[in-house]
């Protein structure tokens, strides 16, 4: 029996890839603003003072991977995307070699 899948499937799997590579890019950008900020000599900052530092860049993070400035997320988009399940891949071949 062929397993056929439906393009809708195909699609799914490629809008979950490209969100999941973006999310990656915006983890990245995340430890390097961090990085970044851990250079800069300053008080010492009240842990409310921290954590609103934190989201701030976590949010400039997600921002600047969703405007594509940086193609990390596409890169790996690009690079993963070979690796997703196409009909063909799903059905283990042809007719002939399932059947006989």
């Amino acid at each position: 029996m062929i397993r056929v899948q439906a393009r809708e499937d195909i699609d799914d799997q490629r809008w979950r890839l490209r969100e999941a590579t973006r999310q990656m890019e915006a983890q990245f950008l995340h430890h390097l603003l961090r990085a970044m900020r851990r250079t800069v000599p300053a008080a010492q900052p009240s842990y409310a003072t921290q954590m609103y530092t934190d989201m701030m860049e976590m949010a400039l993070a997600q921002q600047l991977a969703h405007s594509h400035q940086f193609g990390l997320g596409k890169m790996l988009y690009d690079k993963l995307s070979a690796y997703l399940q196409t009909s063909e891949r799903v059905t283990g071949g042809s007719d002939d070699e399932q059947s006989g």
